[in-house]
C-alpha cells in the first residue's frame, strides 16, 4: 500500500517491533516519502523502491524513525 503526504496512518497491528511502542495506536501523518538512498539516507536499498515514510503524530508525540509501507495501515 502506498500513502500520500498528509495522509493519516497507523502502525500495522501485526508489526511487533517494540521500538514503535511509543507511537503504536496513535494517529500519524505522513510528512515525507522516499524511494531510495538519494531521497533518504536511512533507506535500505534492499527494499527495492518501497516507500519509506517520515511521520509525525497529530498529538505531538515524536516519531523518531521512518517506517516502510508494509509497516503501516491507513487510519
Amino acid at each position: 500500500m502506498k500513502f500520500k503526504n498528509g495522509q493519516f496512518v497507523r502502525v500495522a497491528s501485526d508489526n511487533d517491533n517494540e521500538c514503535y511502542d511509543s507511537f503504536r495506536g496513535k494517529k500519524l501523518r505522513v510528512v515525507r516519502i522516499a524511494h531510495n538512498t538519494q531521497e533518504h539516507p536511512g533507506y535500505d536499498d534492499g527494499m527495492d523502491g518501497m516507500p519509506l515514510y517520515d511521520l509525525e503524530a497529530v498529538d505531538g508525540t515524536p516519531v523518531n524513525c521512518s517506517l516502510y509501507a508494509y509497516e503501516l495501515r491507513p487510519w
